[in-house]
């Protein structure tokens, strides 16, 4: 066999065995925990809400000052997430979040801080 020859299938050979290594990025898009004021809300589907119970005339228990940054937000590896944590918002009109996975899909989420009423 020929030197060129030999190198010609050496390189093709290369090739499809770096062919075979090549990683699909992330579909991952989820929002895992959303904090606010360093209250945890629950989350339903791709919903998060807090329910803040009204303990007195015009006080609901722990319910932050609107608006207000997230305290903390986890989401998926390689996600981003916008608006950006460090803006302020008012989540008691509610808040849509889009979460876009590593693959470039999006998926969008609802935070809302509801106040209740007292439960007579």
């Amino acid at each position: 066999m020929n030197i060129k020859k030999f190198f010609a299938i050496a390189l093709m050979g290369a090739a499809l065995a770096f062919s075979g290594c090549k990683k699909e990025k992330s579909s991952d898009k989820d929002i895992l925990e959303f904090w606010v004021d360093n209250v945890q809300y629950d989350k339903s589907g791709t919903n998060f809400v807090k329910f803040y119970p009204k303990v007195s005339e015009n006080n609901w228990g722990g319910f932050p000052a609107m608006p207000v940054a997230p305290s903390k937000v986890e989401i998926s590896p390689k996600a981003s997430i916008e608006p950006p944590m460090t803006e302020r918002q008012n989540f008691e009109q509610g808040v849509t979040y889009t979460v876009t996975a590593e693959d470039g899909s999006k998926q969008t989420f609802i935070v809302r801080a509801q106040r209740n009423e007292y439960l007579d």
